[in-house]
């Protein structure tokens, strides 16, 4: 009886897919046709889509390209500007530097070759692999003109002592060794005015130190070895080699291959025993500044000090 009663309740509980609505052939037929015509809208949206992109991409290249050609303006702009100014700054320390060396006229084009001989030292000393990390490019473009103000401080000497023809005397030779300190001096009271910089700084050390030995026998401070800045010791070849080469009120001038022997005992004396070594291998080169630059012609020296040629 219970089989009898669940299988009527089941025969009236409806069909629930004979409920759902069938559409007709005309209702599938519309409905096609509608999303026909919703095609051609899709396409067009695309399209404009695609497009509106490319216009944004032409608009933004043209835009980077504007920004681009403004940033280089502006970069060549201020380039220029600032080799004016480089220049300016080489042309008033030049001029400030010949203003000192022209109390002596024997020096002739005496900065110029020493420009251009701490140059070219640095230049080797920079390929040498003891010194690569502490020579940078920029140290060898700085020396060049930080050098021209390695006796700037001879300004402060006395005539009397500065062209003296003879030897000079123990306290006048204490009064000309003051020039190192002095110089100094006078560009420390620039950087006080203009702030530090690579160049014054650079320039600040060859004043004061060029005179200075590996060995501790020079002055003012006697430091000795690496305390001695890398610049100065370059400088300070340069300088010996155009002093020998060069007539002065109390010298002749020397031949250059007896200032290369004079340069070369000096190492590990005077001078850094490495860059020595780097010296005498580019000698030639010196060679060709000193004949190209107009050193005073070559004759024997008689009765040289190496005190007086240092000083």
């Amino acid at each position: 009886a219970n089989s009898v009663a669940t299988t009527s309740k089941l025969a009236n509980v409806p069909n629930l897919e004979d409920t759902k609505e069938n559409p007709s052939a005309a209702q599938v037929e519309d409905r096609r046709q509608q999303g026909f015509s919703l095609f051609p809208s899709c396409v067009t949206f695309v399209w404009v889509l695609i497009l509106q992109g490319v216009a944004t991409h032409f608009l933004l290249h043209k835009f980077e390209s504007a920004h681009e050609n403004e940033t280089q303006k502006h970069y060549h702009n201020s380039l220029s500007k600032t080799r004016e100014l480089l220049q300016t700054r080489d042309a008033v320390i030049f001029g400030l530097a010949q203003l000192a060396e022209s109390r002596d006229s024997d020096t002739g084009q005496h900065l110029e070759r020493i420009a251009l001989y701490s140059n070219r030292l640095a230049n080797g000393v920079r390929n040498d692999p003891r010194f690569s990390k502490k020579a940078s490019p920029s140290f060898v473009r700085l020396i060049g003109i930080s050098s021209a103000l390695h006796d700037i401080g001879k300004v402060a000497i006395a005539d009397s002592i500065l062209l003296k023809p003879g030897p000079l005397t123990e306290s006048e030779t204490l009064s000309m060794q003051c020039h190192a300190e002095k110089g100094a001096e006078c560009i420390e009271k620039i950087e006080k005015r203009l702030g530090k910089c690579n160049f014054l700084e650079m320039a600040k050390e060859i004043a004061q130190s060029h005179h200075e030995h590996w060995d501790g026998q020079g002055y003012p401070n006697q430091i000795y070895g690496e305390e001695i800045p890398l610049a100065a010791r370059i400088v300070a070849i340069a300088d010996v080699y155009d002093a020998l080469r060069s007539r002065r009120a109390y010298k002749s001038a020397m031949g250059h291959d007896e200032s290369v022997e004079i340069i070369s005992r000096q190492s590990g004396k005077q001078f850094d025993p490495a860059i020595v070594e780097i010296f005498l291998k580019m000698k030639n080169q010196f060679y060709e500044i000193s004949e190209s630059f107009g050193s005073s012609p070559e004759f024997q020296m008689h009765d040289f000090k190496m005190q007086s040629i240092i000083a």
